[in-house]
């Protein structure tokens, strides 16, 4: 009996069509139902590669009901779908809401989940009360046409086992308002082909335990607005083409054991000329320019941590 139906059919009046009333038909499909059936598709397949449309061809059971349907059940519920479901929403929302338990999705090929339909813009927001918990066994590709925003509040830890590649084309500013560590246990290396500017407003400690190197192709201009102080426990080489000094007040220099130097020619131009002996210190002789350039020199020992000094006869001398 391949036709074969059952029907039930409750109008809403006594000449109310099929689309007005509430209906069950169990069997066959009838032409007077082409109203009724939504003629929607699904994706079937036996196997993972053999996938493809399918077009039911409306037999078997069909409610309809241009009323509200309701199922309420107290026990389980047990729905076995075999060939594929199609659930469509024409106008209004959907909603699938778990009171008490765990809501469990699991697709053997893969989840799909999209929205705006036809390029209509609309959202998609995932909320947790605890926490979000994202496993890949696999790649990941994340796109966004768009702005994106990211807000911490706690702690965050990354770990990168490979190479990282970022690619930044715009500007980027990072403010930091606490403690900033970064080790590298490995090679750094950064090439910019542009301006550089830093700017430190509090003090800055640099350590190197190994060599150091830095090389300047143009001008390397250097301004302390303050005291400068340089301090090397070995060999100090320089080599220049030309060197030139300029100072507003005085130039000390101290050398405890040889002072070596060797010129083309030597010229110096002053005013006064000063030149005096530990031997002729020692004899107690000098005259007033004299006193100040031995004065002047045990100030400057005496600061820098030599706090030696010798009165004799109005001559100080170390």
């Amino acid at each position: 009996m391949p036709n074969a139906y059952t029907r039930l059919f409750v109008p809403d009046s006594l000449v109310s069509p099929l689309t007005k009333s509430t209906y069950l038909r169990l069997g066959s499909y009838s032409d007077e139902e082409e109203k009724l059936v939504t003629g929607l598709t699904t994706t079937v397949g036996e196997t993972p590669t053999a996938i493809s449309k399918h077009e039911s061809d409306n037999a078997g059971l069909l409610a309809f009901t241009n009323k509200d349907f309701q199922a309420n059940i107290e026990g389980a519920a047990l729905l076995k779908i075999g060939r594929g479901q199609t659930t469509e929403v024409t106008n209004g929302n959907s909603q699938h809401q778990v009171s008490k338990g765990t809501y469990e999705i699991s697709a053997e090929n893969g989840v799909s989940i999209s929205a705006g339909a036809n390029g209509t813009p609309a959202d998609i927001i995932l909320t947790a009360s605890n926490r979000v918990k994202l496993i890949n066994n696999g790649h990941k590709l994340e796109t966004t046409v768009g702005n994106s925003e990211k807000q911490t509040m706690g702690d965050t830890k990354e770990l990168f086992q490979g190479t990282k590649f970022t690619c930044m084309r715009g500007a980027a500013t990072t403010l930091t308002m606490a403690k900033n560590v970064s080790m590298f246990f490995g090679e750094a290396f950064t090439f910019n082909i542009a301006r550089e500017c830093s700017v430190n407003l509090s003090d800055m400690n640099s350590m190197t335990i190994g060599n150091k190197l830095d090389i300047v192709e143009g001008h390397d201009v250097k301004q302390v607005i303050g005291n400068s102080t340089k301090c090397v426990f070995g060999p100090d080489f320089k080599s220049a083409d030309s060197d030139t000094k300029v100072l507003r007040t005085s130039d000390f220099k101290l050398a405890p054991v040889d002072d070596f130097k060797s010129v083309g020619r030597d010229m110096k131009f002053c005013k006064t000329s000063v030149l005096k002996t530990d031997e002729e210190l020692r004899k107690g002789q000098s005259n007033m320019e004299e006193y100040k350039l031995v004065t002047r020199k045990a100030e400057i020992t005496s600061s820098s941590g030599n706090e030696e000094v010798i009165q004799k006869k109005s001559v100080n001398f170390m």
